[in-house]
C-alpha cells in the first residue's frame, strides 16, 4: 500500500512538468510531424512478355528504359544518351569465371539479399539469409506510370516485401516502402541489401568505388587492400548511440558517416547513390574482391532491427538479442548516372549537390565578401571540483574576450564571428541551470556589454551549448526525458544522460529567450550536427527521422528568434538549416580499403555554407592541416583564451592545451592573410579537384581559379584563369 502511495505521487509530481514540456514545446512552432508514409501500387498484376534474352521493358522515360527479367527479377537500366547498361547483377559473361559457390554464388544473381532471424527459441541471434534464388519464393508485378513495383513473399518463412523501381530524370530511384513489409510467423526481417551488386567491376578495370569516409574516399579496382579488410561497412550518421557497446564496434576508433552517399565508376560511366529516405537505419557497405565474389560493389544495406548486448542483472554475463520491434521506416536510394568527364568523384559531388538543392536542403548560396571571417572561439572557463567544493576557474572574461577582439582589428583582421564558450553559471557542472551568466566572467552586465561592443564592430556573437548531454547527478528526470537505449532502460554513458529530442528543443528554447534579451545572435550548438539519436520509448521507437526533424526545427526557431544557428560537425541533414559547420570531416579513418581521400562533401558545401576543419592552434601537424583547409576550401578558426589554458587543467575543457591568446596572436594574424587573399573564392563552387602527384594537389573553382598545394615544399599558390 505504502509503495503504491509513493507511485502516485511521483505521477503527481511528474505529469505537470511532462505537460508543461508539452505545451511550452507547441509554443515554439517546431513541427514533429513526420511525412506520410509511401503507398504501395494499385493495379492487376503484370504479365511481361520477355525478349530472347529474358527481359521485357517495363518503363521508360526521354532519357533512360527500365527492363526487368519477370523470371528472376534482375533489372538493367538502358541510358539512351550513352548507350550504356546499368545491370542489376553480373551478366553470364562475366560470371564465368566466378569461383565462389552456393549461398554466395546465389546472392551474386539477386538483386536483393534479405537477411531474417526467428523471435522464438534459443536461436533469435541466428541470421539466415534469402534471395531471388530461394526455393518457393513467390513474386507478384505491377507496373506503374513511371514504375515497376515487385512484390516477394516467401511462404516458407511467412515474410515479405516490396521494391518499387521508379525512373527519373537524372536515372533510377529504388524504394522499399515500409508499407509492403510482411511479418506473418516467428521469423522476422533483420535487413535488406538493396541493389547489392549494382553495376559491380572487376579488378583492373578503369574506375573506383566511392565511400563517404571522412571528407571522401576512393576504393580502387586493384587487389592491393583486398586481404587487409573485412569490407567498408559502416552506418550512416554512426552506429546507433544507445547501442555503441556492440560487441562489432570495439576496438573501432574513426569518422562516422557524415552525408548518406555512396559511388561507382567504371571508365566513362559512373553514378552516385544518395539515401534519401531512411538513410539513419542503414549502413554503407563497399566490398573488394576476395570477401564475398571475385567483384568490386558497393550497396546500401537496409537496418529492419538492432543485435544488442543485455544482461539480466549487474552481475551477469551480457548476452546477445535482437531488438522485437521492427524500424518501421519507408527506405529509398536515388541513383544519378553520369557520364564523359562527369564520371568522377567531382561529378558525383555536383550531382549530389544538385539533388540537395532540388530538395531544399542546402539553402541559398554564399553571397561574395569582401575579406573572409575567422572564426574566434573564445573560453571562458569551466568549473573544477576542489576541497570538496564546486568552483569556477575564470580563463576570459568578457572584458578580456573585448580586448582581444580589438586587438586582432588593430592588426588588420576586418572580419570576425565569435563563440563564446563556458558563460553559463558554474560551466557545465549543471546543464539545467545555466542563469545567471557566470558572475565572474562579469555576469549579465558584462555579456551585454561584450555583445553590444561586438555589434559596434561588426562582430558577430553566438554562445556555445549543449541541450544533449544532462548530468545524471541534477534534477534531470532520466525516467521521463532520458532517451531510451534497446533494452527499455534509460540511456546513461559515464553519468552523463542524452536528453530526448523534445527536452533538447525545450531547454534550448528557454535559453534563447534569455540570451535574446542580452543581444546574442546565435546558438553554436554541440550535438545536434553529429549525434542523431533513436528513442526505444515502451510505447513505440521515435526513430533518428523523428530526431532530424525535431533538430532541424530546433535551428530554424534559433535562427529567426536570434538571427543564426550553427553546429559542429554537420551531418547532412542540418545543411538546410545551420549558418556555419565547425569541424567538418577532414581526414579519413585510415581504412585500410581507401586507396585516396578526396574533397567530396567540402565540394558539396562550398559557396553555400562556411565551414572550417580543427582550430589553428590545436594542430597535430600544423602545416599539414593547414594546407589541407585551403586545399579543401575551409575558413581558419583559432580556440583561445586570455590566460593560459593550464589554469584548466582539471576542468572539462582540459584538452584545451594550448590557447593563450598573446601567444597566438601573431600566427593568428598571419595565418588570417593567407586565407584572406582567397577571399573572392568564398561564394563560388568548387568544380574540379586534381591530384597532380604525391603531394601536389590542385582545387579549381567556377570562375577558372586554380588553388595548387604542395605538402612538401609547404606551400600553395593561386593562379587565376577563364571560368571552366
Amino acid at each position: 500500500m505504502v509503495v503504491v502511495l509513493v507511485l502516485v505521487l511521483l505521477m503527481l509530481v511528474i505529469k505537470p512538468w511532462q505537460q508543461s514540456t508539452v505545451e511550452r514545446f507547441a509554443a515554439t512552432g517546431i513541427d514533429d510531424t513526420l511525412p506520410d508514409q509511401d503507398s504501395l501500387y494499385e493495379g492487376e498484376p503484370w504479365s511481361p512478355s520477355p525478349k530472347k534474352d529474358g527481359y521485357a521493358i517495363a518503363v521508360e522515360n526521354n532519357h533512360y528504359a527500365l527492363y526487368v527479367d519477370p523470371v528472376t527479377t534482375k533489372i538493367f537500366v538502358q541510358d539512351k544518351g550513352s548507350g550504356y547498361r546499368w545491370n542489376s547483377n553480373p551478366t553470364e559473361e562475366e560470371l564465368a569465371g566466378e569461383t565462389v559457390k552456393g549461398q554466395l554464388l546465389d546472392n551474386l544473381q539477386s538483386p536483393f539479399i534479405l537477411t531474417h532471424v526467428r523471435t522464438q527459441g534459443a536461436d533469435q541471434t541466428v541470421r539466415e539469409y534469402m534471395n531471388s534464388k530461394s526455393p518457393n519464393m513467390e513474386t507478384s508485378l505491377i507496373r506503374h506510370e513511371n514504375g515497376l513495383q515487385i512484390d516477394y513473399w516467401f511462404p516458407d518463412k511467412q515474410i515479405g516485401f516490396t521494391i518499387q523501381y521508379e525512373l527519373t530524370e537524372d536515372g533510377l530511384k529504388v524504394k522499399v516502402p515500409a508499407a509492403g513489409i510482411r511479418e506473418e510467423g516467428e521469423h522476422v526481417l533483420f535487413s535488406l541489401d538493396v541493389l547489392p551488386h549494382f553495376g559491380a567491376a572487376k579488378t583492373g578495370e578503369d574506375g573506383y568505388l566511392f565511400v563517404p569516409d571522412g571528407p571522401g574516399g576512393l576504393i580502387r579496382y586493384d587487389t592491393t587492400h583486398a586481404n587487409l579488410s573485412r569490407g567498408y561497412i559502416h552506418q550512416v550518421y554512426g552506429k546507433e548511440l544507445t547501442n555503441a557497446g556492440n560487441i562489432s564496434m570495439l576496438g573501432q576508433n574513426r569518422e562516422d558517416i557524415a552525408y548518406p552517399v555512396f559511388g561507382l565508376k567504371r571508365g566513362e560511366h559512373a553514378y552516385v547513390a544518395i539515401m534519401s529516405k531512411g538513410e539513419g537505419s542503414a549502413n554503407v557497405v563497399a566490398l573488394a574482391p576476395g570477401q564475398r565474389s571475385s567483384f568490386y560493389n558497393v550497396f546500401s544495406s537496409q537496418i529492419y532491427r538492432e543485435e544488442y548486448l543485455y544482461r539480466m542483472s549487474r552481475l551477469a554475463t551480457p548476452s546477445k538479442a535482437i531488438q522485437k520491434r521492427i524500424l518501421d521506416l519507408d527506405r529509398e536510394v536515388e541513383y544519378r548516372f553520369l557520364n564523359g568527364e562527369h564520371a568522377t568523384y567531382i561529378g558525383m559531388a555536383n550531382a549530389y549537390r544538385d539533388y540537395l538543392q532540388e530538395s531544399g536542403f542546402l539553402g541559398e548560396a554564399l553571397q561574395p565578401v569582401e575579406h573572409v571571417p575567422l572564426y574566434l572561439k573564445l573560453m571562458g572557463g569551466n568549473y573544477e571540483n576542489a576541497f570538496g567544493r564546486v568552483q569556477y576557474v575564470a580563463a576570459t572574461t568578457f572584458d578580456q574576450a573585448t580586448e582581444i577582439v580589438g586587438r586582432l582589428q588593430q592588426q588588420g583582421i576586418p572580419s570576425l564571428q565569435t563563440i563564446f564558450y563556458g558563460w553559463q553559471n558554474e560551466g557545465d557542472y549543471n546543464m539545467l541551470k545555466r542563469f545567471p551568466i557566470e558572475k565572474s566572467l562579469g555576469g549579465e552586465s558584462g555579456a551585454k556589454s561584450f555583445v553590444d561592443a561586438m555589434k559596434e564592430s561588426g562582430v558577430g556573437v553566438a554562445f556555445f551549448e549543449d541541450f544533449l548531454w544532462v548530468d545524471s547527478a541534477s534534477s534531470f528526470s532520466g525516467k521521463t526525458d532520458a532517451i531510451r537505449g534497446i533494452d527499455g532502460t534509460a540511456y546513461t554513458e559515464e553519468g552523463w544522460y542524452v536528453a530526448k529530442p523534445m527536452h533538447t528543443a525545450v531547454s534550448a528554447a528557454n535559453t534563447i529567450d534569455k540570451l535574446k534579451d542580452i543581444g546574442v545572435q546565435g546558438i553554436h550548438y554541440s550535438g545536434l550536427g553529429e549525434i542523431l539519436v533513436q528513442d526505444y520509448e515502451l510505447s513505440g521507437i521515435r526513430t533518428r527521422e523523428y530526431t532530424k526533424t525535431i533538430y532541424n526545427g530546433l535551428l530554424d526557431y534559433t535562427r529567426k528568434a536570434l538571427g543564426t544557428a550553427s553546429v559542429e560537425r554537420g551531418n547532412a541533414y542540418v545543411l538546410g538549416s545551420t549558418d556555419y559547420i565547425d569541424g567538418v570531416p577532414s581526414s579519413s579513418s585510415y581504412d585500410f580499403m581507401i586507396d585516396e581521400t578526396v574533397p567530396f562533401y567540402p565540394i558539396v558545401l562550398h559557396g553555400f555554407v562556411p565551414y572550417t576543419f580543427g582550430e589553428g592552434n590545436l594542430r597535430d601537424d600544423v602545416d599539414a592541416e593547414f594546407l589541407k583547409a585551403i586545399e579543401y576550401g575551409a575558413l581558419p578558426a583559432f580556440f583561445v583564451t586570455h590566460d593560459d589554458s593550464r589554469k584548466l587543467k582539471n576542468t572539462p575543457v582540459g584538452g584545451l592545451y594550448s590557447s593563450r591568446f598573446d601567444k597566438w596572436e601573431s600566427r593568428i594574424v598571419e595565418e588570417y592573410g593567407s586565407f584572406d587573399s582567397l577571399s573572392e573564392l568564398y561564394s563560388l563552387r568548387i568544380v574540379h579537384h586534381e591530384r597532380l602527384s604525391d603531394q601536389r594537389y590542385m582545387t579549381t573553382y567556377e570562375d577558372g581559379t586554380r588553388v595548387m598545394v604542395d605538402y612538401a615544399a609547404k606551400s600553395f599558390k593561386v593562379e587565376k584563369g577563364a571560368a571552366r
